[in-house]
C-alpha cells in the first residue's frame, strides 16, 4: 500500500495535468462531454483517484 501526503498528491496532479496539456477544469469538462482520447481518459481517472485520496471526492 502506498501512502501519499498532500504535497505528493499535488505533485502527481500537476504532473498529470502537464502530461495532458490541459487545466483541471478543461479536462473535466471534456470528460463530461466524452471528448477525451484514451490517454486523456486515463489521466482524468488518475486525477479523480487523487481527489478521492485527498478527500475531495
Amino acid at each position: 500500500m502506498t501512502y501519499l501526503d498532500s504535497q505528493s498528491i499535488a505533485e502527481k496532479r500537476s504532473a498529470l495535468l502537464e502530461r495532458a496539456h490541459m487545466t483541471l477544469d478543461v479536462i473535466r469538462a471534456k470528460g463530461a462531454t466524452y471528448q477525451l482520447d484514451p490517454d486523456e481518459q486515463a489521466i482524468l481517472r488518475a486525477l479523480n483517484e487523487l481527489d478521492f485520496l485527498e478527500g475531495d471526492a
